[in-house]
């Protein structure tokens, strides 16, 4: 559904992305992790058509392409559950109201500025009005840093249930505890040039994933590679 096949990206003459090829089914989520800087963002831009490959081609046939951007660019003008409204082709107030209390966020917040909201909660927003959209593919760029760990269980939980329904994702983060939950191929990346240093499938269920079985994944194959923003 989607395929990126050697495609390169340079800035000032400096490889951004070199050479970089992917594959993307429907109904999984790819996960890209590495350092900051090595190309992980680059990537989604390339996939949305934000910018445009130097070379090589990226076919995207999802119907659908919604990118959940690490900034959560709300229009500051416009309050949250006019943010959401705003994307819906069909707009349905209580939908909106609906997902916002499952995140925590009450009637009085969806009538507050962004502004008015802290960072969490703003994210909380943004993450919402992504999934109305209904995308067939979802790009994620860091969208779980700077929440607790039961929001992140929650919004996990979420793009796991629409992953069932075919709905497919490229989860950019840096965080091995992320790529080991979510992930059925983590694409390993190294320090510069987005280029693919291994890739490891996870066949464990979502739901089944405990605790146990993610350290493990992560102490076999996570090694050095702690990063920070």
């Amino acid at each position: 559904m989607l395929e990126l096949k050697n495609v390169e990206y340079e800035i000032l003459r400096d490889k951004v992305v070199r050479n970089f090829s992917l594959d993307v089914k429907s109904g999984e989520i790819i996960t890209l992790f590495g350092a900051s800087g090595c190309g992980k963002t680059t990537i989604l831009r390339l996939i949305s058509g934000i910018i445009e490959p130097r070379k090589g081609r990226i076919i995207n046939k999802f119907a659908r392409t919604t990118y959940l951007f690490q900034e959560n660019r709300l229009l500051e003008w416009k309050n949250a559950l006019e943010n959401v409204l705003l994307v819906m082709d069909k707009p349905d107030e209580s939908l909106v109201l609906s997902y916002f209390e499952r995140l925590g966020l009450g009637k009085k917040d969806a009538r507050k500025y962004p502004d008015e909201l802290s960072g969490g909660m703003r994210q909380r927003v943004a993450f919402v009005r992504a999934i109305v959209t209904q995308p067939d593919l979802l790009l994620m760029d860091e969208p779980f840093s700077g929440l607790d760990y039961d929001m992140k269980e929650i919004l996990m939980e979420m793009i796991a249930d629409r992953v069932k329904n075919g709905m497919s994702v490229v989860l950019v983060t840096h965080d091995r505890m992320e790529a080991a939950k979510m992930s059925d191929e983590i694409c390993f990346l190294e320090s510069k040039g987005a280029v693919i240093e291994r890739k490891l499938k996870l066949e464990k269920r979502f739901e089944d994933r405990n605790f146990d079985y993610l350290n493990a994944v992560i102490n076999e194959n996570f090694k050095g590679k702690i990063y920070y923003d």
